[in-house]
């Protein structure tokens, strides 16, 4: 599983064709997608946890399984995007399940969201983490579906912007914000 996230995470085109020969990498996407959940979903309940406050806050743990579902729904419309432009605008190569299984082990570089509660860096690794994301999803794109590196920009980049970006911004940190503040 990591194997394939760390070659994807290198920008190794040829990890595109493992998984596009062998659909049980779809367990390896999945495994990856969750791990990046986790990862920020801890970063986000190190951000609200109280050190003093002893137990179970019921509004702490919802933001964490908040903020992993987030990632998992990310995942999904980030693919629909992918497939929607790639597939079926600029004549691409794969579906749909191709294109789940190649976003999946892109996003091992968000596993740097666990470090978003560091207070001079936080924000920083947040970007970078989506950023590095972006980038692999560029040459995902552009390796499943056999498409220009313009066309693999445009079809990753607007679901990327969507998918890493807004979703968990107005799902779970913003939401977060608000709520901290009262």
């Amino acid at each position: 599983m990591l194997r394939l996230a760390f070659r994807a995470m290198m920008f190794d085109g040829s990890v595109y064709e493992e998984i596009r020969d062998r659909q049980e990498t779809a367990f390896s996407a999945l495994g990856v997608v969750l791990v990046a959940g986790i990862a920020f979903g801890m970063g986000v309940w190190g951000l609200i946890r109280n050190p003093a406050q002893q137990g179970l806050d019921l509004d702490q743990n919802l933001y964490l399984i908040l903020a992993v579902s987030s990632i998992f729904t990310s995942w999904v419309v980030w693919t629909v995007f992918v497939w929607l432009l790639g597939r079926v605008l600029f004549s691409g190569r794969e579906g749909y399940r191709a294109s789940l299984r190649s976003l999946g082990v892109c996003y091992l570089p968000l596993a740097l969201w666990l470090l978003i509660g560091v207070p001079a860096v936080g924000a920083a690794l947040f970007m970078m983490g989506a950023i590095w994301t972006l980038a692999a999803g560029v040459v995902s794109v552009k390796n499943i579906h056999d498409i220009s590196w313009w066309k693999a920009g445009i079809a990753a980049g607007v679901g990327w912007f969507w998918a890493i970006i807004a979703a968990p911004l107005f799902l779970v940190i913003l939401p977060l914000t608000t709520g901290t503040s009262a």
